[in-house]
């Protein structure tokens, strides 16, 4: 129940070409749709909401064809960015609204709404003006409007962004727990990282109109297929070099500095390694690695990061990579870096 599929959708726009997209968005599972601004993933949502017609391709719900049936009948429901609450009516009027269009009685509206309202933490708030909320009150209203109809769809675009951390790290939960709670299939647009890994079965990212991958978040965010998805995804050190198979993956070189990876790749191919990844040792330190993917350098510049320390240290060849590093650094430091051989990610060009 609530498997969306999209076969050569295209959109055209004035400005903007959607497509073609070919993909499926599992029933019952919480789907995240990741990209730059402009890539198209709130164009994607309102196609799937028959906000847009499609300029070709069809859109299938359950195996029936939906292209061309309006909105209110596509059992689905859309949380714009921004919530679109209504302020002159009440918390109550807001979540009731949905059922009033569909004709549902008043006593049984009035079930539905408490219910709904106390699943999501807000029936003390029934009462009074939504004008009167927080930015998470105003979420959760919006979510119980779109889910107190029981749809087979949930469309929230950039459901978070305007939330505090705090608010969103309490949101998150509850979120996470939507397809289960309320056997409904979520496809969640945003561009924040942390949102999709923490929320999503399965991500998809897109850029320039295209869905140009797909898969688990660890397949996503570990082991990207594509370039772009590796830079955007904070893969920071992304660097081309020639690859060669050996017995137990393949070595790359980097003008004449050796990458060591447990993937097998030859011929031209990108070396993707996140900062995270790379271990750092002070010059002078005794217990310092030796062995493959070792290398000394002299860091450059350094950003203090809640994290630790994000730093550039330059290598031999004029190769320069981004690290960071748990041990205090300054500009001007002596280095030795290790990149373990299975955190060296090879992508073929």
């Amino acid at each position: 129940m609530g498997t969306v599929e999209l076969r050569d959708v295209t959109v055209n726009l004035r400005f903007f070409r959607l497509g073609p997209i070919t993909t499926v968005f599992n029933s019952r599972s919480y789907n995240v749709v990741l990209g730059p601004t402009g890539s198209g993933k709130s164009t994607l949502l309102k196609v799937i909401a028959g906000l847009y017609n499609v300029s070709s391709g069809r859109v299938f719900i359950d195996g029936e064809d939906v292209t061309e049936i309006p909105p209110e009948a596509r059992d689905i429901s859309y949380v714009p960015q921004g919530y679109a609450v209504f302020d002159h009516m009440s918390v109550y009027e807001n979540i009731e609204y949905g059922l009033r269009f569909r004709g549902v009685p008043s006593g049984e509206r009035r079930r539905l709404v408490e219910e709904i309202a106390k699943d999501l933490g807000i029936k003390h708030l029934l009462g009074r003006k939504a004008v009167n909320l927080s930015g998470g009150e105003q979420q959760r209203v919006a979510l119980a409007r779109a889910l107190v109809v029981r749809p087979k769809v949930l469309l929230l675009d950039e459901p978070l962004s305007m939330l505090d951390r705090v608010t969103r790290e309490r949101i998150i939960p509850l979120l996470k727990e939507l397809p289960r709670k309320y056997e409904t299939t979520v496809i969640h647009v945003t561009h924040d990282w942390d949102e999709a890994y923490s929320l999503a079965d399965k991500v998809f990212i897109m850029n320039m109109g295209r869905v140009i991958e797909e898969g688990d978040p660890a397949q996503i965010f570990e082991r990207p297929r594509s370039v772009f998805t590796a830079q955007f995804l904070g893969f920071q050190n992304v660097i081309r070099g020639v690859a060669e198979m050996t017995g137990d993956g393949s070595i790359i070189m980097v003008g004449n500095i050796e990458f060591h990876s447990n993937e097998a790749a030859s011929g031209g191919v990108y070396v993707c390694i996140r900062p995270e990844w790379i271990e750092v040792f002070k010059d002078d330190d005794v217990h310092a690695p030796i062995g493959d993917n070792v290398f000394r350098g002299v860091v450059n510049e350094v950003i203090r990061t809640r994290v630790g320390y994000q730093a550039m240290v330059s290598l031999e060849n004029n190769l320069t990579l981004t690290v960071l590093s748990r041990i205090p650094l300054s500009p001007g430091d002596e280095v030795i870096i290790r990149v373990p051989k299975g955190n060296v990610h090879v992508i073929l060009e």
